[in-house]
């Protein structure tokens, strides 16, 4: 081995071991992050098994609702197929892991305060209707707290919502056709065109009224629920929570979630409704 080839390797060795730390803190700032905003539990909530079909059964109108059993059944198994909770949340820890390295690791003070809410989050879901009620009247009797509003502004909560909300609009609207024998406008495409209306209909977005006035309640509601988290956390963990997203990397890493998330479920859901329309029946 050359002297030159030597202190070539030496180096990349050497650089290897400064970028572990950076990787590992921007691993841990990823973690921090998708348990803060929720991102796994909401991801499984909206699409683990029989939760695609559930949530596109809400969106359909109570005619097309008693017509969309089979439909729905077909729904279940090709989503069954396509959404994978554990792939997707690990691509979009990886994706905010990259926005984020250069930033430091969280503070054992932010970590309790992300577990503390994390707890919250999931005590709130445990609760029944009435319970969920009472603790929300109650944290959101409390005084307007400028800190916990800007951290709610700093938060994905409305625009994850927002992505849930646009695929399940979008898959309850190939049910609805399918429930109503109108499958051929799909079946008779070739997947590339198939998969190119699927996605103009995603960036097109929520364009009619009922939907879009849909979107804003849900949207509303989830930054609602959220505040009233958030109000019921000690004022030392929001304090700190709002230094760490105030930090220089937390922008990017908030872009890079909430790109990350809807590019998991767009494409997730444009498998499921490829498999969906190519397993139904031709007429």
């Amino acid at each position: 081995m050359t002297v030159s080839s030597l202190v070539a390797k030496r180096f990349t060795f050497a650089l290897s071991l400064l970028l572990v730390p950076a990787m590992a803190w921007a691993q841990d700032r990823a973690q921090a992050l998708m348990q803060f905003e929720g991102v796994q539990a909401r991801y499984q909530a909206a699409y683990a098994p029989g939760a695609v079909s559930r949530d596109a059964r809400q969106l359909l109108d109570p005619p097309d609702q008693a017509i969309a059993d089979k439909a729905l059944a077909a729904l279940d198994t090709a989503a069954s197929r396509s959404f994978d909770v554990k792939a997707s949340v690990a691509a979009i820890q990886q994706e905010v892991a990259t926005a984020g390295k250069g930033g430091a690791a969280p503070s054992p003070q932010v970590l309790e305060a992300v577990a503390r809410l994390v707890k919250l989050r999931a005590d709130y879901a445990a609760m029944d209707d009435a319970a969920k009620v009472e603790f929300f009247n109650r944290e959101r009797a409390k005084p307007a707290d400028p800190v916990r509003t800007e951290l709610l502004e700093r938060m994905a909560v409305a625009d994850t919502r927002e992505v849930d909300f646009s695929s399940q609009l979008l898959l309850s609207s190939v049910v609805k056709q399918l429930a109503r024998g109108n499958a051929g406008q799909f079946t008779s495409l070739p997947d590339r065109t198939l998969d190119m209306a699927v996605d103009t209909l995603w960036s097109r977005g929520i364009t009619s009224p009922r939907p879009r006035n849909l979107l804003t309640v849900a949207r509303e509601f989830e930054k609602q629920v959220t505040q009233a988290l958030l109000a019921a956390l000690p004022d030392a963990d929001v304090a700190a929570l709002l230094a760490w997203r105030n930090d220089a990397q937390a922008a990017a890493e908030r872009e890079a979630l909430v790109g990350a998330y809807r590019a998991e479920v767009k494409g997730s859901g444009a498998v499921a409704i490829r498999t969906l329309v190519r397993g139904w029946p031709r007429s």
